[in-house]
Parts: C-alpha cells; structure tokens; sequence
C-alpha cells in the first residue's frame, strides 16, 4: 500500500508559545510543520523547501505576515495562505485578500477551527471544481483575451501575458462559460468557498475587481454588477 504523503506547512508566528501550541496540533492531526519565529526566518525557509500550505501571524517582528505574503504571491500564485493576526478591523481583513489569503482568522482561535479551515482550503485547491456552473477546460477565447487555465496565464495581442491565481482561474472560467448571463453572487461565493458570508463575500469583491482589472485591455468586455442579484460578463462583440 502506498503511504499517503503528508502535508508540509509553513508556521511563521513570532509567538513562541502560541506558536508551538499550534505546531503540536496540528502535527497530532498528521500535518508535518515548520515553526519559524518570524517574518524574514519564514521567508528564508520558504525560498529552501516545499510546502503545501502557509499561516502566517500579521504582526511578526523584521517582516510581517503581509509583507510575507506579497512576497510568497510573487513567486507562487497558488499555494494557500492563513493569516492569522490579533488585528479585528475591517481593512486588515480585507488587504489580507487583496494580498491573496485564503482565509484570515482572528486570535483567539480554537486550534480544531484552524485545522477544519486547513482541510477545507486543501480540499479544494486539491479537487476539481464542482461541474454545477461550468466544467474545466484547458482553455477559453472571449473578446481579444485567450485565458490559458493549464499554465494560469492570461493571453493578450499586445504579447504582455499575466499570471492569475487559482481563484481567479475559476471564476474567469466561470464567467467565460456563462458569458452574458446572470451569475448570482450567492451561487459564486459557495462555489468557490463553500460558504456564503460577510467575509467571503468581501473576498469576492477584492476579486471581482481583479479581474476587472484583467479584461481592461479589451473594450468589448464589460464585468457588470447587477444590484442585488449578482454579475454578468458581458462580450459587447456577441451581444450585438
């Protein structure tokens, strides 16, 4: 029988009781952990081995956990991030999804919250979406843009590609699959997370106008937010 790999996560968290506390969960729940005591060790350590997931504490000493992240986001779109952070206000949460994490949660936490959040981010950045809106294809054509979802790349005329994450793969492809109709925002959020709340919602928002920002180059296509109801990629080119 082949024995399962285990999955490698980075603990950066300048707290060292905390931060031990952690480690041991999460090792008892068959995670293999690296405890780094702050920013710059955890940076290091990140750019020397591999990893399947990172927590990272906000406020770490000599690099903090979103100066950390932008790095990570720099050189690898698509591993999951946790910030973890005493910090409760609104704008810290939301430059953490802006800064492209998985999920923000506020201290104090229940160690069985942090590890049911681990297994859900697992799972779904290790599964196929769910068929329900649109199937997974290598890759789709809308207006000018060719999205290559193999490589997580955006193709544009003028030759200046971009690479997306995996999130904004799939509601790219989603929107692309289901071009000029009503996508509702509800359908988006369980979609993609799982859950419909404040905080995913607002998620959703940061990426919405991500992907704004991506179909800029083109005219024809236009991103429209429909009040109440959800949003429409519309290809002005097909409407007409």
């Amino acid at each position: 029988m082949t024995k399962k790999l285990q999955t490698h996560i980075l603990l950066a968290e300048d707290e060292s009781s905390l931060g031990f506390l952690i480690k041991e969960n999460l090792r008892f729940a068959d995670f293999n952990v690296k405890l780094c005591k702050d920013g710059e060790e955890g940076w290091y350590s990140f750019q020397h081995e591999r990893f399947d997931l990172c927590i990272l504490d906000v406020n770490m000493p000599k690099m903090n956990g979103f100066e950390m992240g932008i790095k990570i986001r720099e050189k690898n779109q698509h591993i999951p991030i946790i910030f973890l952070t005493a910090n409760s206000g609104e704008e810290d949460k939301l430059m953490g999804f802006e800064i492209g994490g998985d999920e923000y949660i506020t201290k104090p936490f229940s160690t069985k919250e942090l590890i049911a959040r681990i297994k859900a981010i697992l799972k779904r950045s290790q599964t196929k979406p769910d068929t329900t809106l649109s199937a997974p294809i290598e890759s789709l054509t809308i207006g000018k843009i060719n999205c290559d979802f193999t490589n997580n790349t955006i193709l544009f005329p003028d030759g200046k590609d971009k690479k997306i994450s995996n999130t904004e793969r799939e509601i790219l492809n989603i929107f692309i699959k289901n071009k000029n109709q009503l996508i509702p925002r509800s359908n988006l959020l369980m979609h993609i997370w799982g859950r419909d709340d404040f905080y995913t919602a607002r998620n959703l928002d940061v990426y919405i106008n991500k992907i704004r920002k991506l179909l800029k180059p083109d005219p024809s296509l236009e991103l429209k937010n429909i009040h109440g109801s959800g949003f429409k990629l519309v290809d002005n080119l097909k409407s007409n």
